[in-house]
């Protein structure tokens, strides 16, 4: 397994901003850039866990520093890379199951003595920065970038821990390398693009077997059991991982989690399935029987605006000007006042499925074929419905291709006859 970065676009972007390396250490980046675990040193969220190093060289591999827990497996995986590893707290000895005549302890006190510890070798309590940075150091210089400048995923990095990097790293320059990396992860590789269709496909599944199955005086939390049960039957035999979140508004007022559908009741399923780390979005929305007259005015409101602003989210065009064009289509049918952050934002893989960029209104990121964006009008109305019209689009040279199949329109649950 290797990573999903595009070398010579990363070169490009890190050229532009005046950089020499990336140097990541979000369990996500890591990922990103290895498509390895950084292993459990990474749950504590610290700088440290691990580092990988993306030259702006082309010439030169991707060096990792990772645990030495999770070492061996990574250069089982990614053999090309370079690969440092530091102690973390979780020991783990060899043993040799042959040797006839020696107590347990002493053939396991064998295997430690052959990893040919220094004298003074001893485990910290969850991992060391400072020799996670050694490690960090030894790459840079066999990689001739000792002196370079650096860029760091500060977002991510704690202010501690990035003063304390500052002071290992005296003689190398340090920046925020967060925006070269956004815009790196933007433009999707194609392993990339099939997870992200992969969630598409199993939400829209759970969304299927929700419409078909859910019943006025079905709990919430039912009708969240019948998507994931949707989910996972569609996903058997899928060999990567499948966790799925789902934000459901059901009433006119929003209910809690054990108040039932009753007739009449809108349903608002804004669902992520995550694939392999990638997490998809989408949001179909859905009435106990058929819609009032006012509900089915706002979706039909939704879904105008939803169309006006997908004919613009083509390469070439801002994401700000898609932006504009759904307000000013929302102002059209008259809600002059309606206020929306954004209309939509990246997908892929991180902490929460809403990531860089943004369908806002000030950003002025040029939409580029190989994107993947989710493209939503959300109308919440308190008393009345909360809709959210959401499909995933995959940016082709043409325009946007949706990875979606179903219909937007409002539908019913249980499905209409006829």
């Amino acid at each position: 397994m290797t990573g999903f970065v595009d070398r010579q676009r990363a070169t490009q972007l890190m050229q532009r901003a005046g950089i020499a390396a990336l140097v990541l250490s979000a369990p996500e980046a890591f990922h990103y850039a290895t498509g390895a675990s950084i292993g459990p040193a990474g749950l504590f969220r610290r700088a440290g866990a691990g580092f990988v190093v993306v030259p702006a060289r082309q010439d030169l591999p991707i060096g990792v520093v990772v645990a030495d827990f999770n070492a061996t497996q990574l250069r089982t995986a990614a053999p090309e890379m370079v690969v440092r590893s530091h102690p973390i707290w979780i020991e783990a000895a060899p043993v040799e199951t042959g040797a006839a005549g020696l107590p347990l302890a002493e053939r396991i006190e064998a295997g430690l003595a052959s990893l040919g510890r220094a004298p003074d070798f001893a485990r910290p309590a969850t991992s060391d920065l400072a020799g996670s940075v050694r490690q960090l150091q030894a790459i840079l210089a066999d990689f001739g970038l000792e002196r370079a400048t650096l860029g760091l995923d500060l977002d991510f990095i704690p202010a501690a821990d990035f003063a304390a990097i500052q002071a290992l790293l005296p003689d190398c320059p340090v920046v925020d390398g967060s925006l070269v990396l956004d815009r790196l992860r933007a433009v999707k590789s194609q392993r990339e693009i099939d997870l992200l269709r992969q969630g598409i496909i199993l939400s829209e599944a759970g969304l299927e077997r929700l419409q078909v199955d859910a019943m006025a005086g079905m709990r919430q939390s039912d009708l969240v059991a019948l998507y994931r049960q949707g989910v996972a039957t569609a996903a058997a035999g899928l060999s990567h991982p499948v966790i799925t979140a789902e934000y459901v508004t059901l009433g006119a007022r929003a209910k809690g989690a054990d108040a039932r559908a009753v007739a009449g009741d809108p349903l608002k399923c804004d669902m992520v399935c995550t694939v392999g780390g990638y997490a998809s979005d989408m949001s179909r929305n859905f009435t106990f029987g058929p819609p009032s007259a006012d509900q089915a005015e706002l979706h039909a409101i939704a879904e105008r605006a939803f169309d006006d602003g997908l004919a613009e989210l083509v390469p070439g065009n801002t994401l700000a000007h898609v932006h504009r064009v759904a307000t000013d289509s929302l102002a059209r049918q008259g809600l002059r006042s309606y206020r929306r952050g954004h209309f939509g934002h990246g997908v892929g893989q991180s902490v929460f499925s809403e990531q860089w960029p943004f369908i806002s209104a000030g950003s002025e990121v040029v939409i580029e074929a190989g994107m993947v964006l989710a493209f939503e009008i959300p109308l919440y109305i308190d008393g009345l419905a909360s809709f959210n019209l959401e499909d995933q689009f995959l940016i082709t040279p043409d325009g946007p291709v949706a990875m979606n199949r179903l219909p937007r329109r409002l539908r019913s649950a249980p499905p209409e006859i006829g």
